[in-house]
This record gives structure tokens, C-alpha cells and sequence, in this order.
């Protein structure tokens, strides 16, 4: 079986533990993996976990991609975020995405057939 190109250039995934403030304080890393689906599966059963009931009891959680020394986070989970209401989904995204959604106007125009 090939190797995929993130295998083979030692890409991975790591899941830390954050602790929020200033400055934030990372708790230390949880889960390493070579899969993005498998670290997001860890994070949230870490929580699940952790903070069943999101009370705050794990800060933040991130998921870091690391290719050799390039780190980046790809994916961030954090309490204070959470728990600071619901976002404005229409400024975020342009439309509610919280509702049924049909098109503004009724059925579709199709074009009639010329005649000659």
C-alpha cells in the first residue's frame, strides 16, 4: 500500500490542552496521530469526557499540524468561545443557516422553445 504524501513527509497531528489567560499555558500534548479525523475524534471524546457538560473544566483544546519544523493549528475548541453566545450566523455566513432555506422566487424560468 503507498504511503499518503502527509505519511511520508512525517506529517502529524497532535491535540493539546490549553489552559486560557494571558498568556494562554499549554497543558501538554494528549494524542499524536497521523490522522486529521482521528485527532478530531480524540478532541471530542476528550471532552466528552473531560467536560460532558461544557462547564469549563477543560479551557481549550487545539489541534496542531506539525510537518517537520512548521506547527500550525488547524482546529481550535475553546470554553470562553462556547460559551459566549450564539454568533451572528447571518453576518458570518450571508443567510441564517439555522433555517429552511428555498429560493427567493417561485419556480424556476425555463426557457420557451422558439417558433418559427
Amino acid at each position: 500500500m503507498a504511503k499518503s504524501d502527509s505519511h511520508a513527509a512525517g506529517q502529524t497531528y497532535e491535540v493539546h490542552e490549553v489552559l486560557e489567560g494571558e498568556p494562554p499555558l499549554d497543558l501538554g500534548r494528549r494524542f499524536e496521530t497521523t490522522d486529521f479525523g482521528s485527532a478530531v475524534d480524540f478532541a471530542f471524546d476528550f471532552l466528552e469526557r473531560r467536560d460532558p457538560r461544557r462547564e469549563g473544566a477543560v479551557s481549550a483544546l487545539e489541534i496542531v499540524r506539525v510537518a517537520g519544523s512548521d506547527r500550525e493549528t488547524v482546529w481550535r475548541y475553546s470554553h470562553a468561545d462556547a460559551s459566549s453566545g450564539p454568533r451572528d450566523v447571518v453576518r458570518l455566513w450571508g443567510y441564517d443557516v439555522t433555517r429552511h432555506w428555498s429560493r427567493p422566487y417561485g419556480a424556476p424560468i425555463r426557457p420557451t422553445p422558439a417558433h418559427h
